[in-house]
């Protein structure tokens, strides 16, 4: 069962066989429409979901629905509520310590650069999102403001309800994502770029 060290490992080592191919501008170009329509894709998901729980797409949706969960210790956050906004500050990040531990930092920061804001444009709420700093940039934490006051009793009423009921397995997220790149690539004329990423991913899987 693959977990955030596959997907994490799956994305960079896609974003540097782009950078490889391809002059640099067009990799990141690439490389964005590949994050954004697969974060969009998610963001869509999601607002799927609350609009079937009859919730309007506001923050708390936003939360509630969220679809990956790590395993204990991998990751670690906290939440800040305030009248007008919602912050969250990531202190460990275990996509970052993926990409650290294999030396694929300028390829995985390209992640934390759209997913979000991409997964946000997906859910088409009623808030916004920015993002002050990200560890992949060698900022001290990621921090995430959203603008809008999230019910933070009514959030975690909610999970504590809900349990694992929306979070779907990384196996699927990983699946997920290589077909956004294989469509984006195979539209450029480089579909054979994934089969290169799986076969360095299965050699650095076979290294340990």
């Amino acid at each position: 069962m693959k977990q955030i060290r596959d997907h994490a490992l799956i994305y960079a080592l896609c974003a540097k066989e782009i950078c490889s191919a391809v002059e640099k501008e067009k990799a990141e170009a690439l490389i964005e429409e590949i994050t954004v329509s697969y974060g969009i894709k998610r963001g869509k998901r999601m607002r799927k979901k609350a609009e079937e729980n009859h919730e309007k797409a506001d923050i708390n949706a936003y939360l509630i629905h969220g679809e990956w969960k790590g395993r204990p210790h991998e990751n670690e956050s906290v939440m800040e509520f305030h009248p007008d906004s919602t912050v969250s500050r990531v202190s460990r990040c275990a996509w970052y310590d993926t990409w650290k531990q294999y030396g694929l930092e300028e390829y995985g920061r390209y992640y934390c650069r759209y997913i979000d804001k991409a997964l946000c444009k997906g859910f088409d709420g009623s808030f916004d999102l920015h993002v002050e700093s990200v560890l992949s940039q060698g900022d001290p934490e990621c921090r995430f403001v959203w603008s809008e006051a999230a019910d933070h009793i009514y959030v975690q009423e909610r999970k504590n309800e809900n349990k694992d009921r929306y979070i779907l397995p990384f196996d699927f997220h990983v699946e997920e994502f290589l077909q956004c790149a294989s469509a984006v690539l195979e539209q450029n004329g480089l579909s054979q770029l994934i089969a290169h990423v799986m076969k360095e991913y299965d050699r650095l899987n076979e290294e340990g």
